[in-house]
């Protein structure tokens, strides 16, 4: 602190921002009861906090407030969710190099981001290694092994996100009830809840192909999406139809309607493939529409 303060001197007189320094006790004082103001008054009182809790907290205790606390980058903030954010994997199953790389970013979690900087992150962990070894923590072998391997983040797939919105809004509620606003947003909070990822896309599943039955059972023609003439270029007026939501959610592709007859009728789809829907096979009533862009299960238009 000293240093940094005789550096600040010359700092400030050239205008410039002064640098910081502080312990890890510090830190958590600052993080969690105070602001990120820059001025001498801040700096006080944070001394003042860090004394306090170093009397009534052992130094593991500061630690881990401190751990669980900072931001490690992409979005993280303390070690739990860095481990997933980086390796999808919880802190008990990292490996020592993956431990080590978690280690290296809190001195600067941007410069050391695998993704956009993977020889400089490469080279932080390992010098955590390096620093485990003189201090104990890890033996010759152990720090070879771990050094040799690549760092490989491993970020979510896709397919494990789970589209549930009405589920995750009524969980949001709950939370911003019982913490606010504040501690909900800028605590990097995570949560877990009863949702099953398998049995949601199998209720929804469920309920589309219900509505799509109903819908089946009742006459569900709700008439055309937009009218193109089949005599034209229609491949190009399709193509600058806009699909409907509802029928991206379910899958189903925009088609025209190039001709009928008495059996069914030809379809035409972007990208200029063709097909046929026999009228025993479709849910429509009305066989007088040639021009038309079926979209089954949108909502049915005002009656008079």
């Amino acid at each position: 602190m000293m240093r940094a303060a005789m550096t600040d001197v010359g700092r400030l007189r050239a205008n410039r921002r002064p640098v910081g320094a502080s312990t890890i006790t510090q830190q958590v004082a600052k993080n969690m009861l105070l602001t990120n103001e820059i001025s001498i008054k801040r700096k006080i009182k944070e001394i003042l906090l860090a004394s306090r809790i170093e009397a009534v907290l052992p130094k593991d205790r500061i630690l881990e407030l401190y751990l669980n606390e900072i931001y490690l980058g992409s979005g993280a903030y303390g070690v739990v969710a860095a481990a997933l954010t980086y390796f999808n994997k919880s802190l008990d199953e990292l490996t020592l190099g993956e431990a080590a790389f978690l280690a290296s970013l809190p001195k600067s979690p941007n410069r050391y981001n695998p993704t956009r900087h993977p020889q400089i992150a490469k080279a932080r962990r390992d010098w955590v290694l390096d620093r485990m070894l003189e201090d104990g923590m890890a033996t010759q072998e152990e720090v070879t092994q771990a050094a040799a391997l690549p760092l490989e983040p491993r970020h979510r797939q896709e397919t494990e996100e789970v589209s549930a919105p009405y589920f995750a809004e009524d969980v949001r509620r709950e939370l911003l009830a019982r913490y606010g606003d504040k501690v909900l947003y800028g605590s990097g909070l995570s949560v877990r809840t009863s949702l099953d990822a398998r049995l949601q896309v199998a209720a929804d599943g469920a309920l589309r192909a219900g509505l799509i039955r109903y819908e089946r059972g009742h006459g569900g023609w709700r008439g055309p999406v937009a009218h193109i003439d089949p005599k034209g270029n229609w491949e190009v007026h399709l193509a600058k139809v806009p699909l409907p939501a509802v029928a991206r959610d379910v899958g189903w592709e925009l088609a025209v309607v190039t001709r009928s007859d008495s059996d069914g009728a030809a379809i035409g789809f972007k990208g200029g493939a063709t097909g046929r829907i026999p009228f025993s096979e479709s849910i429509g009533r009305d066989r007088g529409a040639p021009m038309a862009i079926l979209d089954p299960i949108r909502a049915p238009p005002p009656t008079s």
